[in-house]
């Protein structure tokens, strides 16, 4: 009786550390970000914020980045975003939520296979309003605790990944 009440006072601890621990390598992340970004918008600037969230469980991204006028997009452009990154206990699996201002929801996994302690490889397993066969891919390169590398690519086809975005991102916090 005494091991099954020291497991009952435990197991909330230990999951929250299983938690917290299984995102620990996104840790780098938190603070404020400002980016170089190019793309098919064209070449533009991004601010980014990471936090920690409700007892280390997840890891919230808030995004904006400006574009600026061109032919196409006489006014210009700022994207947002918001993103959720968490660990499923279930597979073991770390997972990408992001909610686009365009209405599209891109529900990322790590490929395991793909990333290292350094590089972190997250293939889309569903987008929400996706108008077509179309997959994710999002690469983060860790340069430093203070700089990343990320590439944004999509096919269109669900096969052939082309690029549609790189930000070179620097930490100002």
């Amino acid at each position: 009786m005494r091991t099954f009440c020291l497991i009952c006072l435990l197991a909330p601890a230990f999951l929250v550390a299983q938690s917290e621990n299984s995102l620990n390598s996104f840790a780098f992340l938190i603070g404020n970000w400002q980016g170089v970004e190019a793309g098919l918008s064209g070449d533009g600037i991004g601010f980014r914020t990471y936090t920690w969230e409700l007892n280390k469980n997840y890891i919230m991204v808030k995004n904006a980045s400006h574009f600026p006028k061109s032919d196409k997009k006489p006014r210009g452009e700022v994207h947002r975003d918001i993103g959720i990154l968490s660990f499923n206990s279930n597979d073991s699996s770390i997972i990408l939520r992001e909610f686009h201002v365009e209405g599209f929801t891109n529900i990322y996994v790590l490929n395991k296979q793909e990333s290292t302690d350094s590089n972190f490889t997250f293939v889309t397993r569903e987008i929400e309003n996706n108008p077509g066969n179309w997959l994710a891919r999002l690469t983060i390169n860790v340069i430093s605790d203070k700089e990343f590398l990320e590439i944004f690519e999509i096919a269109r086809d669900g096969k052939i990944f082309k690029q549609w975005l790189k930000n070179h991102w620097y930490k100002v916090d």
